[in-house]
C-alpha cells in the first residue's frame, strides 16, 4: 500500500606545484629561483628522489662544507707574532658570487628533484598494478586506453591488448608485428607465459568434460551419485526459476555449457536489467493514468546507519526510487522536504497524488513546506504507524499492561531454559506460544492469543511431575510462571485484552497488506473498531472511555483527514449501506476541501461538476453506479486476514 532518490589551477595558490608534476609545464630556471621554499608535505616528496639527484646534491654542497671550516680573510684576528711559513695557511678561496641572474644551489636541487619525481609519477601512471610479465617489457601509451601498449625495445605501438603484446615480444601468432629488438630472455619469458595460459584453458576443458562424464542419470530419473552445491539453501529448489532452468537444461540435452563469469557480469546482467525495467511498464502506465503515491521510510541498518528509502506506489504495485544515507545530516523538516521534493521532480509532479510518511514532528514540518510549494499534492500520515501508536497507548494502561507483563514474564522464562522449553513443546505438541507480527504490539496480541489457545495444555504442564523435576521451576521466576498459568484473573484479563486489541490488529493487517488499496476502508473500519471496543466493555462508558480517548487522540488529524473522509464517502460499501453519510456535514466539507486541493488552480466549473453533478450521480446510483456490480459492493467483505 505504501510507496519510495580540485579547483582550476588558476584559482589554486599552490597550483604551480601541481604544474611541476608535469614535465611539459616546468617553469624556466630563472623563475624557479624566485620561488619560496617548499612546505613540509612537498619536501617529503623531494626525499623520494632518485640516487642521481642525491648525488648531485652531495657534489653541489661539498664546496659549501669546505668553506664553512675556514673563516673569511676579513675575520682573521691580528696576531702579535708571525707564524712560520710551514704553519702559515693559504687564504681560502672566495665564495662564488650570487647575483640575481644566477640560480641558487637549492633551486637547482629542487628543480632536479621535481623533474625526477614527475618522471617517475608519469611512468607509474602508464603501468597497471599487475604481476603480468608484459609490464616488464612495455607500457601504456595512454593511461585512459588499457589496450594500447608501446614496446620498450622497438617502440612499436600495439593496439590489441596485453595478450597480443606478449605475442609481439614472443614473435608468435599471425597478424602480429614481431619485435626484432627484444632479447632472447624476454622472448622466452613471454613464450612460456603464453604456453602456460593455453595449458590452463585446455586443463579447464578437460576438467569440465570429466565432470560431465561423471554425471549418469538412470532410466528411473534418479542420479547414481549425490551432487552437492556450496552456499545454496535447500529451499532454493522450490524456486520457480530453478524449476524452469532444470526443464530448459533437460530440453536442450547433453553438452550444455554454463555461462562464464564475464557473461554473467556483463551481457546477461544487462539483459536481466532491461527485462526488469520492462516489467515496470505496467506500473508506469498506471502511474500516468491514475497517478501514484510517494512514501518515505526511515530506518537504521545493522551498522547503525540512518537510511531513508523513497518508493512510489500505484494500483499495480510498489517501485523503488532511491535510498539515501542520512547519517551525517540532521533529519529536519527542510531536509526531508528536499528529499521528497526531489523525488516528486524525478517522478513527475503531474503524476503524484499524495506523499505518505510517519507522524514524526519533522515530517509534519516538511508537510507544511510541501503544501506551500505544491498545494495540489496531499500529505498523509502512515496508517500503520498511527494504529501501532494506538495499540501502544492502550497497552500502557495499567490494567492491560499488568496482563501483558505477566504473559511476557512467562514466555521469557519458558524460552530462557532449554528444559522448560522442551517441556512446553511436549505438552503443546511442538507448537510455539510466541508468534511474530508485523509490529511489536501486534506480536503481543498474537502471543496472548496463542497462550489462550493453549491454556489447557499449559495448565496441565505446570502441575505435572515433569515440570516439578526441572530445577529452574523452583526459582523465583519459576514460581511466578506457575502462579501466572494457574491464575483465573490472568486468563480473564487475557480475554479482555484480546477483545480490545483484536479490532485494531485487524485494521493493522488491512492497512499493512498489499492485496488491494485500503484508503477507502481505513476510516470506515476505524469506526467499526471503535464500536467493537465499546461492545467488549458492554457499552459501559466508564469502562471504555479511556481506551476510546486514546484511539480518537491518535487518529485526530491523521486518519480522519479530508482525504480519508472523502474516500469513506465515495466507497459504496459504506455510503450505499448508510445513505445518511451523504448528509453528514463534516464529510461533505471534507469532500469539497479535497476537490479544491486536487483541482487547485483549475477552473471553478470543474469544482462545480464534481461536487454537484458527479456526486449526485453517485448518490442516486445513476449510470454505471446503478449497475449490479456497484450495488453489490455493499456486501463486500474486505478481510485482509
Amino acid at each position: 500500500m505504501l510507496c519510495v532518490l580540485m579547483g582550476r589551477k588558476g584559482e589554486n595558490p599552490n597550483g604551480f606545484f601541481d604544474q611541476l608534476s608535469h614535465p611539459q609545464s616546468i617553469a624556466p630556471l630563472s623563475f624557479v629561483t624566485s620561488l619560496p621554499s617548499p612546505t613540509a608535505d612537498r619536501s617529503s616528496r623531494l626525499q623520494q628522489s632518485t640516487a642521481s639527484s642525491r648525488g648531485l646534491r652531495r657534489r653541489l654542497q661539498r664546496p659549501l662544507r669546505q668553506s664553512s671550516r675556514a673563516p673569511s680573510v676579513s675575520t682573521i684576528p691580528n696576531r702579535q707574532h708571525r707564524q712560520s711559513p710551514a704553519r702559515r695557511r693559504s687564504p681560502p678561496s672566495p665564495l662564488p658570487s650570487r647575483d640575481s641572474s644566477s640560480p641558487s644551489i637549492c633551486s637547482i636541487e629542487f628543480e632536479e628533484a621535481t623533474v625526477t619525481a614527475s618522471t617517475v609519477e608519469n611512468a607509474n601512471s602508464l603501468k597497471r598494478k599487475s604481476d603480468d610479465i608484459s609490464w616488464q617489457y612495455g607500457k601504456l601509451v595512454d593511461p585512459n586506453n588499457k589496450d594500447k601498449f608501446m614496446c620498450n625495445f622497438c617502440k612499436n605501438v600495439n593496439s590489441g591488448g596485453i595478450n597480443r603484446f606478449k605475442k609481439h615480444i614472443a614473435q608468435v601468432g599471425g597478424g602480429v608485428a614481431k619485435c626484432k629488438s627484444c632479447p632472447d630472455e624476454a622472448k622466452l619469458a613471454c613464450l612460456n607465459w603464453l604456453e602456460g595460459t593455453e595449458k590452463k584453458k585446455q586443463d579447464k576443458v578437460v576438467r569440465e568434460l570429466g565432470l560431465r562424464s561423471d554425471v549418469n542419470v538412470s532410466s528411473g530419473g534418479q542420479q547414481e551419485e549425490d551432487l552437492t552445491c556450496a552456499a545454496v539453501a535447500f529451499n532454493a529448489i522450490e524456486n520457480d526459476e530453478f524449476k524452469q532452468m532444470v526443464e530448459a537444461i533437460g530440453q536442450f540435452g547433453p553438452g550444455l555449457k554454463p555461462p562464464t563469469q564475464y557473461e554473467l557480469r556483463e551481457p546477461l546482467l544487462k539483459a536481466e536489467y532491461a527485462r526488469t525495467k520492462s516489467l515496470l511498464s505496467d506500473r508506469e502506465a498506471e502511474k500516468e493514468k491514475n497517478g501514484c503515491s510517494i512514501m518515505t521510510d526511515a530506518w537504521t541498518d545493522m551498522k547503525r546507519r540512518s537510511i531513508m528509502n523513497i518508493v512510489t506506489h500505484c494500483a499495480e504495485g510498489t517501485s523503488f526510487i532511491k535510498s539515501k544515507d542520512t547519517s551525517a545530516i540532521s533529519h529536519t523538516g527542510e531536509v526531508i522536504f528536499e528529499l521528497v521534493d526531489n523525488a516528486i521532480e524525478e517522478v513527475g509532479a503531474e503524476y503524484v497524488v499524495q506523499v505518505v510518511t510517519d507522524n514524526a514532528s519533522n515530517n509534519m514540518a516538511a508537510k507544511a513546506l510541501l503544501l506551500e510549494k505544491r498545494p495540489n499534492i496531499f500529505w498523509s500520515s502512515c496508517a500503520t504507524h498511527t494504529i501501532n501508536l494506538m495499540l501502544q497507548g492502550i497497552g500502557n494502561i495499567p490494567r492491560f499492561k499488568k496482563i501483558v507483563d505477566q504473559a511476557k514474564g512467562f514466555t521469557i522464562f519458558i524460552y530462557g531454559h532449554h528444559r522448560t522449553l522442551e517441556c512446553m513443546r511436549s505438552f503443546t505438541k511442538k507448537r510455539e506460544i510466541i508468534r511474530p507480527g508485523v509490529t511489536r504490539f501486534a506480536s503481543q496480541f498474537l502471543t496472548l492469543q496463542s497462550l489462550l489457545d493453549k491454556k489447557d495444555s499449559l495448565r496441565k504442564m505446570v502441575v505435572d511431575a515433569k515440570w516439578e523435576n526441572i530445577k529452574e521451576t523452583s526459582s523465583k521466576k519459576g514460581k511466578e510462571a506457575y502462579d501466572t498459568v494457574l491464575s483465573v484473573r490472568f486468563w480473564n484479563g487475557v480475554e479482555i485484552c484480546l477483545k480490545i486489541f483484536e479490532p485494531l490488529v485487524k485494521l493493522l493487517r488491512l492497512v499493512d497488506g498489499d492485496v488491494k488499496p485500503s484508503m477507502g476502508f481505513v476510516y470506515g473500519e476505524l469506526l467499526k473498531a471503535k464500536r467493537e471496543i465499546k461492545e467488549a466493555f458492554k457499552n459501559e462508558e466508564l469502562r471504555y472511555k479511556e481506551v476510546i480517548a486514546i484511539v480518537e487522540k491518535k487518529m485526530r488529524g491523521r486518519l480522519d483527514a479530508p482525504l480519508h473522509l472523502t474516500a469513506y464517502l465515495l466507497n459504496p460499501h459504506y455510503s450505499y449501506a448508510d445513505s445518511s453519510i451523504f448528509d453528514n456535514a463534516d464529510i461533505t466539507t471534507a469532500l469539497i476541501t479535497c476537490v479544491e486541493q486536487f483541482y487547485h488552480g483549475c477552473d471553478e466549473d470543474i469544482h462545480d461538476e464534481v461536487v454537484n453533478i458527479e456526486l449526485t450521480k453517485f448518490q442516486r446510483k445513476q449510470g454505471l453506479f446503478g449497475k449490479k456490480m456497484a450495488k453489490n459492493c455493499v456486501n463486500f467483505d474486505y478481510n485482509p486476514g
